[in-house]
């Protein structure tokens, strides 16, 4: 099946969280590239962010796990469709502004594992509570450098 004809066998709910997915992978690349990490990070930890495409309707009574299930699946399967780089910290920047909007504090873990043969690999990583929403692929290999937390957590967004 096409992509187009598995997109549009999505329920109109899943369809809006992927193309919210694709949106914030799209800022968070141009965040990437055009803001020092130093200010990105302040950023990320402190600020609420608009949303970039019209609201989602409620999406009914939800077990919290679910919810960050489909986030995840959102965000993973729309960096595999971009048509830009979406590795593992973009992927993480969306996923947290996807969870914000439903009142949900992430971490961002940036991590680095040294690789034989190619030095040192960096990885990031996004965890609501003790889950790991992105990025969940060998953890335990990397020593975190540096973490994101919300500061403050978020307020549900009314619209949702």
């Amino acid at each position: 099946m096409s992509k187009l004809g598995r997109f549009v066998r999505l329920d109109g709910a899943d369809q809006r969280l992927l193309l919210r997915a694709a949106c914030w992978l799209a800022v968070a690349r141009l965040l990437i590239a055009s803001v020092p990490f130093r200010r990105l990070s302040a950023w990320l930890a402190t600020e609420s962010a608009p949303d970039c495409i019209e609201p989602e309707p409620e999406l009914g009574p939800e077990p919290e796990q679910e919810l960050l299930r489909r986030i995840g699946r959102a965000v993973a399967t729309a960096a595999r469709h971009v048509p830009w780089r979406a590795d593992c910290f973009p992927q993480a920047i969306a996923a947290r502004m996807l969870l914000r909007r439903h009142g949900l504090p992430s971490t961002i873990h940036i991590g680095v594992t040294r690789d034989e043969g190619k030095g040192l690999s960096g990885h990031a990583w996004l965890t609501c509570g003790k889950t790991v929403v992105t990025g969940e692929m060998d953890l335990d290999r990397y020593a975190v450098l540096h973490r994101l937390p919300d500061r403050e957590p978020p307020a549900a967004d009314s619209r949702t």
